[in-house]
């Protein structure tokens, strides 16, 4: 969309709204800030127009539903990954006290590689 075309879209939003308008104070870092501008200038959307799409934009029920699953499937996956460094701790602690390392310790390494390409694999599905 151009410049022009986002503008009419929230004008007319605006003209669509009932009631009184309230405002809300949003407290973000500088980083988050810059990010925002940086959107403001891509899009031509104010600041305001942002969040709300941000917000509201996206209210397509089966969206809110894949987001849900993902959420639950990220979820999951940290909760893996805090196992499997939990087996990796052990098996540092087990070879800086004996020097030796057992069979479970090369398939737990193997576990956390195997884990680490399907995070990656998950981090290019959510990539937009």
């Amino acid at each position: 969309m151009t410049d022009e075309k986002n503008r009419r879209m929230w004008n007319r939003r605006r003209k669509r709204i009932e009631g009184t308008t309230k405002y809300v104070r949003v407290s973000m870092s500088e980083v988050e800030r810059a990010q925002l501008h940086k959107l403001e200038v891509e899009t031509g959307l104010s600041p305001s127009a942002l969040l709300m799409e941000g917000v509201f934009g996206n209210a397509d029920p089966r969206s809110v539903q894949l987001r849900r699953e993902q959420l639950i499937e990220l979820v999951a996956l940290r909760r893996y990954m805090a196992t499997i460094a939990n087996n990796v701790n052990q098996v540092a602690r087990h070879f800086n006290s004996t020097g030796e390392i057992g069979r479970e310790a090369t398939e737990t390494l193997r576990e956390a590689r195997t884990f680490g390409q399907r995070v990656l694999a998950k981090i290019e599905d959510l990539t937009p």
